[in-house]
């Protein structure tokens, strides 16, 4: 955003450092994988900007106009965010596949009303949600974490005026911002230990950063430091700033204790004004270059994301090399330029708002109106094509087979027969209502299938890739009289350790004490584990679930382990959209995914545990499917789609009654042996 250009305030160095942070984004987000610095140093920026002029308002009238101040924020951000949006937007309609419309207009809704960090929030919290690939508008959290930020600072520092009795006091002011830096710093330290993914879109966790700059524009009137302390500080600044992204990987927590490199980079360059010499930094990032990009910074950060997805999926890449990153630069410089030109300058400079603020309000929802709509549009058809296309299915389920029979290309996919449930539909959520989060140790259960008269009772334990076999459990539960007791949480395989997550261990802990109580007469759970994409498959069976076998053998509790399903790669739901007549494009080699059933290779196996294989529903001897018998078998990589599940009912049952006969009633077995003898007879 372009800082207003008036001689008392204005600092054109400011708009280097911006110029840094918003190319330091850009070029770690095209090529490097990792975090730049670049958000933090613009929140320091911005709060070193906004509170010195709200400040110097105090200062001069001894309060602030809190509605006009929001007003001049939503003339500088607003035409530009819902211009953005917009052309995202059309973007979207021409090239963005089917599968991931949905999820990005909700992105669209929540950006446009600057809550876009809330929702990649949410999309933390919930497990099945990070596979999702990033949405075109996920840039906008930043700029909800300003707008969030400019609505309750104003009030903060007419608070610390307050406490003065002349509203006017330095030392009530500077004594509030260290108050809410520290416990804001302290708040991030923690939250960013406990949820990462959650603190780095939090508001509350980046505070401290926008205070930090508000500390140095209160206090540097009256800093007085030496020529060659304002050299070493600018200097020191900078290098801080752009080593930022080549010191800390990808992994490191931010934003917490390791903010502070680029964001105490960002404030010693602030102090590191007036240097009075040539080789300043202040001279150098106040040169005409860098104050030129810095006016558009920010509409730089906004383009350059959109650009950068969109070229990945007109490409179907998931990188762009060397001059296709160049080419997302300069496209997004040709935007930011002309966004800029003809439309950020003549709105900032024409008549609104000047002799009524709430104008202002006025215009930026007027704006924020299309957006909204269109997308709510967008997203409401799409809702009712997908129940459309459940009712038409459920009129024709004989034309999806989906697991019923072993996959085979020849069956993959009918001609003529929709592929169900959509790839954008099959981005289901937990089958199990009670599916416990990442982050809670509390075990929660939920029965399914028959409950008052249940013959037999299976406990459903695990992590995600044990729940998702719910769908197919509970229609055999139904079938055969049982109770289906669902002991399930994201992220939490059946491992007594497991390495970095607490809230897991615990759980797994108490879920022994649950089931002894509720005694069941087989728990089903899975057999092994899959790694990611490599050369050679990666499946393994963890020790740990060997060691919770032996516990629950002790406890007299059998079990029934399923070999864990395949792993496709990133894309594949595009991929099928794609190529809905030609499914196997979208398949990977089986011998890349599918190796030695590791059951197999015990030494000698658990006496209370059966060992089952649905592999045929997913491989055939040479490839595995994301189709089977026209119905999605994953809503992401690894996780099945519950209408799949569904449909392998009958195999599963059929696996579960060879090695587990007693579950099963005296009339199915009677009616199986019959059917068998039948078979032997004809």
């Amino acid at each position: 955003m372009t800082a207003s250009k008036n001689a008392s305030s204005y600092r054109p160095e400011t708009q280097g450092i911006r110029t840094i942070g918003a190319l330091l984004v850009a070029v770690f987000h095209i090529w490097g994988g990792r975090v730049s610095g670049g958000v933090d140093v613009f929140f320091v920026i911005s709060g070193f900007l906004i509170t010195g002029s709200l400040y110097r308002e105090i200062e001069t009238t001894g309060t602030i106009g809190i509605f006009s101040f929001w007003g001049r924020i939503l003339k500088r951000t607003a035409p530009l965010a819902c211009l953005v949006l917009t052309l995202t937007l059309l973007a979207a309609f021409l090239w963005m596949p089917r599968a991931r419309v949905n999820g990005f207009l909700v992105e669209i809704l929540y950006s446009a009303i600057h809550l876009e960090n809330i929702k990649l929030m949410m999309n933390a919290v919930d497990y099945l949600a990070r596979e999702e690939a990033p949405s075109p508008v996920q840039q906008f959290w930043a700029l909800s974490v300003k707008m969030q930020f400019y609505v309750i600072w104003p009030f903060l520092l007419l608070a610390a005026t307050s406490l003065s009795k002349n509203h006017r006091s330095y030392g009530s002011v500077v004594a509030t911002l260290v108050c809410v830096f520290l416990a804001s710093f302290a708040y991030s330290v923690i939250e960013t230990g406990r949820n990462p993914s959650q603190a780095y879109f939090n508001m509350l966790a980046r505070v401290w950063e926008f205070t930090l700059g508000g500390i140095i524009a209160v206090i540097l009137p009256q800093l007085k430091l030496s020529s060659s302390a304002r050299l070493c500080a600018g200097w020191i600044g900078l290098l801080a700033i752009v080593s930022c992204g080549f010191v800390f990987s990808r992994s490191a927590h931010f934003p917490g204790y390791v903010a502070l490199w680029p964001t105490v980079g960002a404030a010693l360059v602030l102090i590191s004004r007036d240097s009075r010499s040539r080789l300043g930094v202040d001279r150098l990032l106040a040169s005409k270059p860098f104050v030129t990009l810095g006016d558009i910074s920010f509409s730089f950060y906004l383009w350059h994301w959109p650009v950068l997805i969109f070229v990945m999926l007109i490409q179907a890449r998931t990188k762009v090399g060397l001059f296709g990153g160049l080419s997302v630069i300069g496209i997004a410089l040709c935007g930011a330029y002309i966004t800029m030109r003809w439309f950020e300058q003549p709105v900032m400079r024409s008549q609104i708002g000047q002799r009524r603020a709430w104008h202002l309000h006025a215009m930026a929802a007027l704006l924020a109106v299309p957006v909204v709509a269109l997308s709510a549009l967008w997203l409401v058809t799409n809702q009712m094509a997908e129940i459309s296309q459940k009712e038409v299915v459920e009129r024709r389920l004989q034309d999806y087979p989906g697991g019923e029979h072993p996959i085979a290309l020849a069956t993959t996919v009918k001609a003529g027969i929709p592929i169900y449930p959509t790839p954008a539909a099959g981005k289901g959520k937990h089958a199990n209502r009670c599916q416990q989060n990442e982050k809670d140790p509390e075990v929660r259960t939920c029965d399914y299938g028959v409950i008052a008269e249940a013959r037999k009772t299976i406990a459903l334990v695990g992590g995600s890739h044990a729940e998702h076999w719910l769908p197919a459990l509970e229609k055999l539960a139904y079938e055969h009289k049982w109770r289906i007791v669902a002991v399930t949480k994201s992220a939490c395989p059946f491992v007594p350790v497991r390495k970095g997550n607490p809230s897991c261990e615990q759980w797994n802990r108490d879920v022994h004490g649950i089931l002894a109580r509720i005694k069941p007469d087989a728990v089903f759970t899975t057999s092994s584990r899959r790694g990611t994409i490599s050369a050679k498959p990666n499946e393994y069976l963890p020790v740990g679930y060997l060691e919770q076998w032996e516990r629950l053998a002790e406890s007299g509790i059998s079990v029934i382990a399923i070999r864990d399903n395949p792993k496709m790669e990133q894309g594949v739901l595009e991929c099928v959209e794609a190529n809905a007549h030609d499914i196997a494009k979208c398949s990977l080699p089986r011998m890349r995914l599918i190796g030695t059933d590791p059951s197999i290779l015990l030494s000698s196996k658990p006496g209370n545990v059966s060992f089952i294989d649905l592999t045929d529903r997913f491989c055939d001897e040479r490839l595995c499917y994301p189709v089977g018998g026209n119905v999605l078998i994953f809503r992401d990589t690894h996780h099945i789609t519950i209408e799949y599940a569904r449909t392998l009912a009958a195999p599963l049952g059929e696996r579960m009654r060879q090695v587990r006969p007693d579950l099963f009633s005296v009339e199915a077995q009677v009616i199986s042996g019959k059917l068998a003898g039948e078979g032997l007879a004809n």
